[in-house]
């Protein structure tokens, strides 16, 4: 019976901790770039969905720089591929599905900002 042995929930757990350490980075990254913009970070929990944080809009170039910050910290983490290519694998998903613009996600909160980027500042 397979399902007994450890050796048959290994890589589900590995890739749990993958997961978790790509999605803990990614929120650190949206929090350390808010803090470093004066944008006040008003909460930090973990739901269902994962960890998220909650913060002040700021001004819309700001708040895309912030939205942005996630995504990019796992596109960066990608790089890590000759070394930890599972772990790059795991950020690489993460970063793509991030940005896709569905509800609640960073690429829906970046094309709103977007749109008031454009408004704001280049009035088209």
């Amino acid at each position: 019976m397979p399902f007994f042995t450890l050796a048959w929930y290994v890589p589900i757990f590995e890739g749990l901790l993958r997961g978790c350490t790509a999605m803990a980075l990614h929120e650190v990254s949206h929090i350390f770039v808010a803090l470093a913009l004066g944008i006040k970070v008003k909460k930090i929990g973990l739901e269902w969905k994962g960890i998220y944080n909650v913060r002040e809009a700021g001004p819309p170039i700001k708040n895309l720089l912030v939205t942005l910050a996630g995504p990019l910290m796992n596109l960066a983490l990608v790089l890590s591929w000759p070394w930890f290519p599972k772990f790059a694998l795991a950020n690489l998903v993460f970063a793509v599905v991030n940005l896709l613009p569905i509800a609640g996600s960073d690429g829906e909160r970046a094309m709103r900002c977007w749109w008031e980027v454009r408004k704001k500042y280049l009035m088209v």
